[in-house]
């Protein structure tokens, strides 16, 4: 599905003015789980010391972004969208196997120009990015998790809707933390710049989602299967959907000529 974009295109042409760019030039792009993984499996070991094996991740991404300026998180109080000029963009949707090493490509063309950036967005949303209801999972693994001769067969669907919406801690501020900043991840370090003919290849590492999660904080299901909670109501939740929106260890942006 197509993001609703908050961004319009003339932000990417007003780019070129006084800078290195050139015109509004369109291009592919792609995203892709770890060249680590072998495409049905990723087995790697967490912050935690756990051995961890994915056999289910899947990842929606709604749209990405590059940006010309070093800006900060917009989990800080500032507008969903930063500040500085956009170069490129990606608005169409693509459900990611983040177990796959290959390309996997986004339906449409992105647009951008040649100016260097700085920052990367990935939205994690399936439509309007300030619309509080969004029942769209936008995270889906599922794997086994081992430390100390335990081992943890694990299952997470984690969606970013009126579940996420966090109550002002001042009434008379009722959109002080609008549920956008809940669905976009930034600011993502990158150092690329846009090229005629070339493709933004978005890499997406699991092992990033997990790094501070305690796998032994979960209960069993009566089915013998550790289910993370999707209102992050145990730590271990919380910690999961901190590290699917964390600006840096999962996701990585690369310009390929």
């Amino acid at each position: 599905m197509r993001a609703h974009a908050l961004l319009p295109l003339f932000l990417l042409v007003t780019g070129c003015v006084g800078s290195t760019g050139g015109d509004l030039f369109t291009f592919e792009a792609t995203a892709s789980g770890p060249v680590s993984s072998d495409g049905g499996s990723y087995s790697f070991e967490s912050g935690r010391g756990y051995a961890v094996t994915l056999t289910r991740a899947r990842v929606h991404v709604g749209a990405v972004y590059l940006n010309r300026s070093l800006a900060t998180s917009v989990a800080s109080d500032t507008s969903c969208t930063l500040a500085g000029i956009y170069v490129a963009e990606v608005t169409t949707g693509l459900d990611v196997d983040a177990l796959s090493p290959d390309p996997q490509p986004f339906p449409e063309l992105g647009q951008g120009t040649a100016d260097q950036a700085y920052t990367g967005e990935v939205w994690l949303t399936s439509g309007d990015v300030n619309a509080e209801s969004d029942p769209r999972v936008v995270l889906d693994v599922a794997g086994t998790a081992e430390r100390g001769g335990a081992t943890y067969a694990f299952e997470a669907e984690l969606s970013i809707g009126s579940n996420r919406v966090d109550p002002p801690q001042n009434p008379a501020l009722p959109g002080a933390k609008p549920i956008c900043k809940q669905r976009i991840v930034t600011p993502i370090p990158v150092n690329v710049v846009p090229t005629r003919g070339g493709r933004l290849a978005l890499r997406i590492d699991p092992a990033g989602f997990f790094g501070n999660v305690d796998f032994s904080t979960l209960s069993a299901s009566p089915d013998g299967v550790f289910r993370f909670d999707d209102v992050s109501a145990t730590q271990a939740s919380a910690n999961l959907y901190a590290g699917l929106r964390a600006s840096t260890g999962a996701y990585h942006f690369e310009f390929e000529p």
